[in-house]
C-alpha cells in the first residue's frame, strides 16, 4: 500500500513522499526498503533515522527532517491498527476441534472456535464469537462470555483454595460457587481463575490478564482492567474499572482497588487503595513516598 493510504487509514498526515509503497512494519534492525518503522520513544529517532525502512511513524509533537513520516496523535494505537493490516494470514479453526470435549449440557454460542484437547464440564455456556485455544480447561457451570479469547492452557473454574483447621489437620470447604467471564475479556496462557466459596468470581467486560497470574475465589475484577503476567490475587480482592497492575504483583485477601489506580512492579497490596491511585513497594504505598523512602535508604546506606 502506499503510504498517504495508510495515513489515511489512521487519520494521520505524511511529512515526506505520501507515494512511498509499503511492504511490511518491520523492527529498526530489520529494516529494508519498503519498511515502515515505529517510534515509540524519542530515544529511538536516532536508529529509526538511520534505518533502511522507507517511512517511519512517529507522534505528531516529535519534528523530524531526513525521512519520510506518517506523523499521529498515539503512535501505539497506530500500531495495533497497522500490525493487524500486515500480520501474516493466520489460518483458523472453525467451530469445535474433533479432539475437544464438549458436553451436551454446555450452551455454546454462534461462530465460536474451540481447539484442540479443550476439556468444557458440564453446563458450561460460551457466549458468541469467543475463542478458546488448546489445552483449555473450563470446569463446570462457569459462563463465559461474547468474544472472549481464552490462550492455550488456562484453567478456568477450579476449586477456591479454602479450608479450616481442626486439630492440626485441613478441612476442606466445598466450592459450590461458579466463575464469570464477561464480553471481550482476554486470558492468557496459564492463567488460573478459581471458582467462588459462595456466588461467583468476576472478570470484567474488557480486561486483559496477562501470562502465569492467579486469581483466587471470589475476586471481582472490574472492567477494562489489564493484569501483567505473574500477579497473585489472595481471595475477595476487588478490583474497580481500569486498573492497571504490573508484574509480580501480590495481593493479600479482601483488599479493595479504587478505579484509575496504578499498582507498580512487585509491590505487595496489604491494604484497601483509594481510587486514582499510584502504588508501589511492600507493603505497597504512594509511589512517590515509596522513591522517597528507598532515596533515604540509601542515604543512610552510604552513611550520609
Amino acid at each position: 500500500m502506499k503510504l498517504k493510504e495508510l495515513a489515511k487509514l489512521v487519520a494521520g498526515q505524511v511529512s515526506g513522499d505520501p507515494n512511498l509503497k509499503i511492504v511490511n512494519v518491520s523492527p529498526v534492525e530489520e529494516a529494508k526498503a519498503g519498511s515502515l518503522v515505529f517510534v515509540l520513544e524519542k530515544k529511538t529517532l536516532p536508529a529509526a533515522l538511520k534505518s533502511k525502512a522507507s517511512a517511519i511513524v512517529l507522534s505528531t509533537s516529535i519534528k523530524v527532517k531526513g525521512k519520510t513520516a506518517l506523523l499521529v496523535e498515539n503512535p501505539r494505537k497506530t500500531m495495533a491498527i497497522l500490525l493487524a493490516l500486515f500480520a501474516p494470514k493466520k489460518k483458523t479453526l472453525k467451530g469445535i476441534h474433533k479432539t475437544a470435549i464438549v458436553p451436551k449440557s454446555c450452551k455454546i454460542g454462534q461462530g465460536i472456535n474451540i481447539g484442540p484437547y479443550v476439556v468444557l464440564g458440564e453446563n458450561v455456556s460460551v457466549g458468541k464469537g469467543s475463542r478458546i485455544d488448546s489445552h483449555v480447561t473450563i470446569y463446570d457451570r462457569v459462563k463465559i462470555g461474547k468474544r472472549v479469547i481464552i490462550h492455550s492452557g488456562a484453567r478456568i473454574g477450579v476449586d477456591g483454595f479454602g479450608y479450616v483447621q481442626e486439630n492440626g489437620k485441613h478441612i476442606k470447604i466445598p466450592q459450590i460457587g461458579t466463575v464469570i467471564i464477561e464480553d471481550d475479556v482476554e486470558i492468557y496462557a496459564n492463567v488460573c481463575i478459581s471458582r467462588a466459596t459462595l456466588g461467583a468470581t468476576i472478570i470484567g467486560a474488557g480486561t486483559k490478564i496477562d501470562n502465569l497470574t492467579h486469581i483466587a475465589h471470589n475476586c471481582k475484577i472490574g472492567k477494562d482492567c489489564a493484569v501483567v503476567s505473574l500477579v497473585g490475587f489472595a481471595g475477595s480482592v476487588t478490583l474497580g474499572d481500569r486498573v492497571y497492575v504490573a508484574g509480580q504483583v501480590g495481593f493479600s485477601g479482601h483488599q479493595t482497588i479504587g478505579e484509575d489506580s496504578i499498582i507498580m512492579a512487585r509491590a505487595g497490596v496489604t491494604k484497601n487503595i483509594p481510587a486514582r491511585s499510584i502504588v508501589s513497594g511492600f507493603p505497597a504505598q504512594d509511589h512517590q513516598k515509596e522513591l522517597n523512602y528507598k532515596a533515604s535508604l540509601r542515604r543512610i546506606a552510604k552513611g550520609k
